[in-house]
């Protein structure tokens, strides 16, 4: 398991107004058992491990149980014994295909869900949980919101995963949505203008000109998609 402190990213659900259809904020109690805290519902991708494919860079393959645990930021599968463990040996990976939903691996971003493909780009998603507020430890060792204090210099590492809650106290997380765009080159970017300039080069004036017109909203799964859809028949 990854080793990285109190600011966590995420695998990931269907999209983003499944997110936004639960709890906007969800509290961890801190402690050495944080993670029974988080209700499996809300730490995985899948209400259960599902059947699925990873398939290596190296071109084999292999079938397992796999699920998504948003909470640490793992791809995860039911070993022989019936043990829950992480996948090794990420840059490895090419893809890791759950029943219908393909994840794809980075260095820096981790496991990322993609929700759309339009052959010379795709558009992914991988769901975070941000910091809102760390609560200190009340009369009888109990979190309480009127002793608490907010702290915004959380930790993070390359690819946003929590690993341990070292405080006693609570620790309160907001749900969000980050938006990715993977080159042909298979390099990912933060879905942005600037990042969508730099794929599309040539078509620069046509795409600023629609973004202007358009009204794009990079926090909006449905506006990407159209962006990157005229984004593609520009380059085809």
């Amino acid at each position: 398991m990854k080793t990285i402190l109190l600011m966590i990213g995420i695998g990931l659900f269907h999209s983003a107004v499944l997110w936004a259809q639960t709890a906007p904020t969800i509290r961890v109690k801190g402690g050495p058992n944080w993670q029974r805290s988080v209700p499996f519902e809300e730490r995985y991708r899948y209400p259960q491990f599902r059947t699925g494919t990873i398939t290596y860079r190296n071109g084999l393959a292999a079938t397992g149980r796999f699920n998504y645990n948003i909470l640490i930021g793992e791809m995860q599968f039911i070993d022989a014994k019936g043990d829950t463990l992480a996948l090794a040996n990420e840059n490895t990976i090419r893809t890791v295909q759950v029943a219908e939903t393909t994840f794809l691996y980075d260095q820096k971003y981790g496991f990322m869900e993609v929700t759309a493909d339009y052959n010379t780009v795709k558009l992914a998603m991988k769901p975070i949980f941000k910091t809102v507020r760390a609560e200190k430890n009340g009369a009888y060792n109990q979190s309480s919101g009127t002793s608490s204090i907010t702290q915004y210099k959380s930790f993070i590492g390359s690819t946003g995963q929590l690993a341990r809650l070292e405080q006693e106290g609570d620790l309160l997380l907001e749900k969000e949505v980050v938006y990715l765009v993977i080159d042909p080159n298979n390099r990912f970017y933060r879905l942005s203008r600037g990042s969508i300039l730099k794929i599309f080069p040539k078509n620069k004036s046509a795409i600023e000109a629609y973004l202007k017109a358009e009204s794009i909203d990079f926090k909006k799964e449905a506006d990407l998609k159209k962006l990157l859809q005229f984004c593609s028949e520009l380059s085809s």
